[in-house]
């Protein structure tokens, strides 16, 4: 996600990248965290998703939790004006959530430490809290397999099977309309915690429908009602951020897969 908002916000701003690899500049946030003074805004896309095992729980603790607050402290100590946290609609879920995880529980402590202190210190703070994320690209794949499962089936032409009676509802939201959302919140300094969804949720069977018919190789969707439901993973509708920003998101499923595909064309020629 970080690459995607670097494509946008190059256009119009300087940006420095910060992490363990592949970045200007060396950073671990499970330690102490240096900005340079001459930093406006500071973005933070680290996360850590896996916690099953003891060493896996403490380490999103302190990645998720203690860095973001690491970030903070680094950002209060170079001036920085504004700092924006790229957190997760997952931080909403508890104990009754199927998705309850040490990443809901992280995500949430995170949230809760940055907006503790920035207040403290009157720092300006955004907590940005997207649903599931697709890209053209499969770099998101790791993170929303049955999507991209979707997409490679319905290239192929296989059938898609579904398990279970319930047609799973999710929501999506395009990398590209994500990273346009972060750059309006720094244009117009919004601050504040807001959900960052796409207008409206999608079933699974839906989304496999709108995949065979963009890439037209056929197959059919089939339910295995002999295997547990699969749970809905979606959140009451808040849109709020959009009037402020005076932007929504406007790739669609269709638009997105049609995207995908253009991607895996081009990728091949």
């Amino acid at each position: 996600m970080a690459k995607e908002t670097v494509t946008v916000l190059s256009k119009n701003h300087k940006i420095i990248t910060a992490g363990r690899k592949d970045c200007d500049v060396y950073c671990d946030i499970t330690q102490e965290v240096i900005i340079p003074s001459d930093i406006d805004v500071v973005i933070n896309f680290a996360a850590v998703f896996s916690g099953d095992s003891d060493e896996e729980i403490i380490n999103a603790e302190k990645t998720n939790s203690l860095g973001t607050l690491n970030i903070c402290v680094a950002a209060k100590k170079s001036g920085a004006e504004h700092i924006i946290n790229i957190s997760s609609l997952s931080a909403m879920h508890d104990e009754s959530s199927p998705y309850y995880s040490i990443y809901a529980i992280t995500k949430r402590h995170a949230d809760e430490l940055a907006k503790f202190y920035c207040g403290l210190n009157k720092i300006p703070l955004t907590v940005l809290r997207p649903s599931q994320i697709y890209a053209d690209s499969d770099a998101f794949a790791e993170h929303q397999p049955f999507f991209y499962q979707i997409v490679d089936k319905a290239e192929s032409g296989e059938d898609i099977t579904i398990y279970g009676k319930n047609d799973a509802l999710r929501n999506y939201i395009h990398a590209v309309d994500l990273a346009e959302v972060i750059s309006r919140v720094i244009q117009k300094q919004v601050t504040g915690v807001y959900a960052c969804m796409y207008p409206s949720n999608i079933t699974f069977s839906e989304i496999a429908h709108t995949a065979q018919t963009v890439f037209a190789k056929g197959g059919k969707i089939l339910f295995v009602d002999n295997q547990p439901d699969i749970p809905d993973n979606i959140f009451d509708s808040e849109l709020t951020i959009y009037e402020k920003i005076e932007y929504h998101p406007g790739i669609s499923i269709n638009e997105g897969l049609k995207r995908i595909k253009a991607y895996r064309e081009e990728k091949s020629a």
